[in-house]
């Protein structure tokens, strides 16, 4: 039913525009800047994963695409759940843009992913340098960008379908992307697209991981206007999502659960299971936007957007007398966001002042009968901010500053039937400076942003189960915003046959928040959950990443990447905990000769080294021990065949963890209780038309 609404919602919008006189080329420099400086002008640079491996990935979710970029590392509940860790940083110190739009949900949890279907998305990319003056405070770590393809300019009607196969989960996926441009009404153009995964238990080397499932629906509509001196857009996005959660650490008493961890795999281990079970969860988030920007002139132009999000995170768990289908969670959390901006461009300056507004509530359903994880709470900022793009060649200058003024309403009832909660006030200033410099083949770039983080609701008031593992989170209302500053330097030298690059980043904050296990044990209905609570601290993030492409031929590269990050409290000199040992990852691509309709036919060899995680502070862990290093392989082998000149089909197929190593990865929640993914052979095929 919900489908139908959209299509409804798509309908009802319609938009008009007016006529300017503008060249040719001015028009085309104003649709390269419809959402602000463009990311080739900036000095803040995005990362974007490349085509052959998005051909590769399809069928994953966000995280697990992007990587493969540098910097990127992956934060697992299990396999079936997954959010990006930037720098060493998650959760809400990233910020998500879905088609300009940034995500509003509740990522306050470990087993929480972000709601953003990554084969929806024409590019994946990510901005490391911190740009908090012009996407909001909490991007400390960085941006996160899932972008839709620009509408071509056809009347016929185009797009692509798909279908992908996985062999380790038995599962597939398809998804059918329509576009056009309307002949009625010219310079108007729609898109449609919709994507469904499904996939069952997945298997370690050795067994199978019970009630690992997961299931995907999502759905995109857009209307975007391009006129001479007005572009609009609408879009609507509804994703959903089941996700079984692996029930093996629930145990009776305190000595079982610590035995499970020294144990390290399944006591017991069931059969292959497409369906998923509980405990589960299901997730809806919907997006609804609009967009306007009004060009006065060549140079100046005045944007203007709205966008709603509701964002549903039903959790079950195993309960007693026949009531699992009773959630245990059901929290609602609505969002509204304005924003404004006045820009002006010039070829040696670009410049951008603007105000944001966003408003948000959660609440917790009633009738679950448990005291809910976090309480009702209302949040509302304002926010002004502007930043300026210089060109003075061969230098390129980047300057921004921001203020943020945020109220916080927080009130439940805890257990005992006893009201809690707190008002806040918060308000503080972001700022940028960034340089970045061409010289022949070198180019130079450096930036240091000061930004902060609001404590999250569950940060500051949690009390109960983490989903999907018996963790029990106690919150600290007394928590301190988080003040951050980041400095990141990047070197990179490039000819036509070698590339290498260069990157560091320090990242020093006031008042670090993280959760820490008490080592004590709270008693609950399902079994004994370890006490987890969130402490505050100075402390220091560094790392370095470097990058080597070799071209050997005009058909065969050669990619190296090596990632090294460290985490410390500063007065203690503690490790951090979750921050990710030294990772080396190698490529290799080959592109033979076309034959008869196969084009770009190219085969790859991938390969990944994480070390042994040494550098940890016990205390911070349920276990002493961490996981032994390993390597990874992968292959994949992709064509393009032509059946016309209008109809072509890209296929890919490949094998992920080709010796079927039995490993566990320091970054997975789940490595307490059980292994990572075993073999992996895919088949992905795609259709343009």
């Amino acid at each position: 039913m919900h489908r139908k609404s959209m299509l409804s919602f798509v309908c009802l919008w319609a938009v008009f525009a007016v006529n300017a006189q503008e060249d040719s080329t001015s028009i085309q420099l104003e649709k390269i800047e419809i959402k602000g400086v463009s990311a080739q002008e900036s000095v803040y640079k995005k990362e974007k994963i490349d085509v052959l491996q998005r051909e590769i990935s399809a069928g994953n979710d966000l995280a697990k695409q992007i990587e493969v970029l540098p910097g990127v590392n992956v934060r697992k509940s299990g396999t079936n759940i997954t959010k990006p860790v930037i720098d060493g940083l998650s959760s809400s110190r990233l910020i998500y843009m879905m088609n300009g739009v940034r995500l509003e949900n509740q990522d306050w949890a470990d087993a929480h992913s972000p709601e953003i279907d990554a084969d929806l998305a024409g590019n994946l990319s990510i901005i490391r340098g911190a740009e908090t003056v012009k996407y909001g405070a909490n991007a400390l770590g960085g941006v996160v960008f899932a972008e839709q393809e620009k509408i071509p300019n056809d009347t016929l009607l185009n797009g692509k379908a798909g279908m992908n196969y996985k062999s380790n989960t038995r599962g597939w996926g398809g998804f059918i992307k329509l576009q056009q441009k309307l002949k009625a009404i010219p310079n108007l153009k729609w898109k449609l697209a919709t994507n469904v995964i499904q996939n069952g238990d997945y298997q370690t080397a050795e067994y199978n991981v019970t009630n690992s499932g997961t299931r995907l629906n999502s759905l995109y509509g857009e209307l975007l206007y391009e006129g001479k001196k007005l572009n609009a857009e609408v879009f609507y996005n509804d994703y959903s999502a089941k996700q079984g959660n692996y029930f093996g650490a629930l145990t009776g008493n305190i000595e079982e659960f610590e035995e499970r961890i020294k144990n390290g795999r399944p006591l017991a281990v069931f059969p292959y299971e497409f369906a998923i079970n509980y405990p589960l969860q299901e997730t809806r988030h919907q997006i609804a936007s609009g967009k306007i920007q009004w060009k006065f002139n060549r140079r100046w132009k005045w944007n203007l957007g709205y966008n709603y999000q509701q964002n549903h995170r039903r959790e079950y768990d195993l309960r007693r007398a026949n009531s699992n289908s009773v959630p245990v969670q059901d929290m609602i959390l609505t969002t509204q966001n304005w924003s404004s901006s006045l820009q002006f461009n010039h070829y040696r300056f670009n410049s951008t002042l603007g105000f944001q507004i966003r408003d948000k509530e959660n609440f917790n359903q009633p009738g679950t009968g448990v005291t809910p994880a976090l309480p009702n709470y209302i949040f509302k900022e304002a926010s002004v901010f502007t930043y300026h793009d210089i060109k003075l060649s061969p230098f390129k200058f980047n300057v921004g500053l921001r203020y943020d003024k945020a109220k916080m309403n927080a009130l439940g009832i805890d257990f005992l039937g006893n009201n809690y909660g707190d008002k806040k006030d918060y308000s503080a200033f972001s700022s940028q400076l960034a340089v970045d410099l061409d010289v022949d083949e070198w180019h130079f770039n450096s930036s240091v942003s000061y930004g902060w983080r609001i404590p999250e609701s569950y940060e500051l008031f949690a009390n109960g189960k983490e989903h999907g593992i018996p963790i029990f989170y106690v919150g600290d209302k007394d928590l301190k915003p988080e003040k951050a500053t980041k400095w990141v330097n990047h070197i990179h030298y490039h000819n036509s046959w070698f590339d290498t690059q260069i990157s560091g980043f320090v990242h020093w904050f006031e008042d670090y928040i993280y959760g820490v296990p008490t080592h004590q044990y709270k008693q609950l209905f399902a079994g004994p959950a370890a006490i987890f609570q969130f402490k505050q601290q100075a402390a220091l993030i560094y790392g370095l990443d470097l990058i080597q492409d070799w071209n050997v031929t005009e058909n065969f590269q050669i990619k190296n990447q090596i990632s090294w990050i460290e985490g410390k409290e500063i007065h203690s000199k503690n490790y951090l905990p979750n921050i990710s040992p030294l990772k080396v990852q190698n490529q290799i691509r080959f592109q033979a000769k076309d034959w008869g309709k196969f084009n770009t036919n190219t085969i790859q060899i991938s390969h990944l080294w994480k070390a042994k995680k040494t550098n940890y502070n016990p205390d911070y862990e349920l276990s002493n021990q961490t996981p032994d290093a390993y390597h990874l392989f992968d292959f994949a082998l992709h064509t393009n065949y032509k059946i016309n000149e209008k109809f072509n089909a890209d296929i890919t197929f490949g094998a992920e963890n080709i010796f079927n190593l039995l490993y566990k990865d320091y970054l997975n929640l789940h490595r307490y209780f059980v292994h990572d993914s075993g073999r992996n052979i895919f088949i992905n095929l795609k259709f343009n038309f």
